[in-house]
């Protein structure tokens, strides 16, 4: 779930009472069945749970995003009518949308994994998270090396791959600027810089993005306002741009991802909506 699914997994919690008290949360089921798909990454338990599925990001059914479709068929021929086993860590393994982050696990094999071999998502970590990641990134690569679905899209060809964008701020842009940023993805099986990187918006104004080493599969939140760059206590990368002012227009934005080279590599656009 690349544009809005993929925020929920930043969101903060809906009740800073059941953050602080992880016994107070509706408990996690072990093994479950699914009652219903959504798309390739998001499904709902007979008990009602809903499942954010972990270590991976799959294409958005709205908008409509290439692969989405099949990557929802694929999770569905997965899960459905089969006893599933939920992979979890920590003592609260809910985002702040109430559902369950969790690695699914049938007698056919892992489902993030499945996702990536056939090229119907990309590794989608947060961290802290100290699951051995090395199974998933040789699928990926194995995908990507044969250009597997997602893979054939030009989105996906470089490093880096915008997976959200929040040019609309909470409350009042002008008085939380900070409210404003996007999410960049490193989209390969290494470890890589995004120094030299540039963002462009409608407008034309050009951001060039510090030197901030991303790990596989993990995500980089570029925030308009002030604040440091590097990594936040939770282990997740951040990069300020420094603005005393919102950056992006509400009503009509869309920002340009460019490689160091030069190339345009991603870009994400808004008419008056978070993606």
């Amino acid at each position: 779930m690349t544009l809005l699914g993929s925020c929920a997994l930043f969101g903060l919690l809906t009740s800073s009472a059941l953050a602080d008290d992880p016994a107070a949360m509706p408990s996690v089921p072990k093994t479950a069945q699914v009652t219903n798909v959504y798309d390739g990454d998001t499904f709902t338990l007979t008990t009602g749970d809903k499942i954010r599925l972990k270590w991976v990001n799959t294409p958005e059914r709205k908008p409509l995003e290439p692969f989405a479709m099949e990557a929802r068929e694929l999770t569905e021929n997965f899960v459905m009518g089969k006893e599933i086993t939920l992979i979890t860590e920590g003592p609260n393994p809910r985002d702040g949308y109430g559902r369950i982050l969790a690695g699914i696990r049938t007698d056919e094999g892992d489902l993030s994994e499945a996702l990536l071999r056939a090229g119907y998502a990309h590794l989608f970590v947060i961290p802290p998270d100290s699951t051995d990641l090395t199974r998933m990134i040789a699928a990926q690569e194995e995908a990507r090396a044969a250009r597997r679905g997602i893979w054939s899209d030009e989105m996906f060809q470089g490093t880096f791959h915008i997976t959200s964008f929040h040019p609309n701020a909470p409350g009042d842009d002008n008085t939380n600027v900070n409210g404003e940023y996007m999410r960049i993805c490193n989209l390969t099986g290494a470890a890589a810089d995004i120094e030299g990187w540039r963002l462009i918006d409608i407008s034309g104004t050009t951001h060039r993005l510090p030197s901030v080493v991303v790990p596989p599969g993990q995500t980089v939140k570029v925030i308009s306002g002030r604040g440091p760059t590097g990594v936040e206590p939770d282990g997740q990368l951040q990069i300020h741009l420094n603005s005393d002012t919102p950056l992006w227009n509400n009503e009509h934005e869309r920002v340009e991802l460019y490689d160091p080279q030069g190339i345009k590599r991603d870009q994400r656009e808004s008419h008056g909506k978070t993606y």
